[in-house]
């Protein structure tokens, strides 16, 4: 069986596949052949690893090399203990990345400001998009939203669902829903329920590239938002807040303490 047949008969998402294949050619490119017998194997993989130049890319490959391993029902013991190796590398480096972006980071109240200003303009879709990445901690394609007042209109994508006295938040479509599930929030917001009914139904973003629209639109990267969220969180010790956010996010405690934590230490457990 071919490798990249192995990744496709995986049971993983469409976007996660796309992922390894894309790592896997990468890998193929540079002649590298993914070991799946016991034959110098530790050699050939740390011979190849060792032209990498980025941590990043190290744990990419040997990731694959995992998970190909484990679908082939192969050992990898050995290999997951390197592994290891990287990713305390991976979490050092990203402390200190973090500790200087701490610095650059939005408050949480300058934020609330500019989001207040988006309603009282009546910027309402700008406003409802901001309003997501802030109270969930959600990604970019999380917030491409339609709106909806009858639910036979739903399907399998992302909808503000109007209700009497609420407005219902569906996540069908985001990057960790085989994780983490479908997603349903009801939001009673009075001023989000304001904006959301002031807009038509439909998609709340103009079609396109998603990337190029919210760059119109945003506050600040979807990524500094939930950054400055744990920060905050972490900054008054609220754990459940950090844990509501993960939850909403659909990213386990240990991502968010190795990619978004700007107090990380290398020590401290959230």
């Amino acid at each position: 069986m071919k490798l990249a047949e192995v990744i496709n008969n995986k049971d993983i998402s469409e976007g996660s596949k796309k992922t390894y294949l894309s790592i896997l050619k990468r890998v193929e490119a540079d002649k590298f052949k993914i070991p799946v017998g016991k034959l110098q194997m530790m050699k050939r993989i740390n011979g190849y690893i060792a032209t990498l130049e980025k941590t990043s890319q190290k744990l990419d490959v040997l990731n694959i090399i995992i998970t190909i391993r484990n679908e082939l029902g192969m050992n990898s013991d050995k290999i997951k203990e390197i592994r290891d190796t990287f990713r305390k590398k991976r979490v050092e480096d990203n402390v200190e990345v973090m500790k200087e972006l701490k610095h650059k980071l939005m408050s949480l109240s300058e934020y609330d400001e500019k989001l207040q200003a988006m309603y009282d303009n009546k910027e309402y879709s700008n406003y409802i998009v901001n309003y997501l990445f802030r109270h969930f901690g959600v990604r970019n394609k999380d917030v491409n939203v339609s709106i909806v007042k009858l639910k036979k209109n739903i399907s399998d994508r992302n909808y503000l669902w109007i209700r009497p006295k609420s407005v219902i938040y569906l996540r069908k479509d985001y990057k960790t829903k085989s994780s983490y599930g479908e997603k349903r929030y009801e939001i009673t917001d009075k001023q989000f329920r304001t904006a959301v009914r002031k807009l038509d139904t439909g998609p709340i973003l103009k079609s396109g590239l998603l990337t190029n629209s919210l760059k119109k639109v945003i506050i600040a990267k979807e990524s500094d938002v939930f950054k400055m969220l744990i920060d905050d969180a972490y900054s008054r010790s609220d754990w459940d807040e950090i844990k509501r956010l993960s939850e909403s996010r659909g990213t386990n405690i240990q991502t968010i303490k190795e990619n978004y934590h700007v107090n990380a230490d290398g020590k401290d457990k959230i």
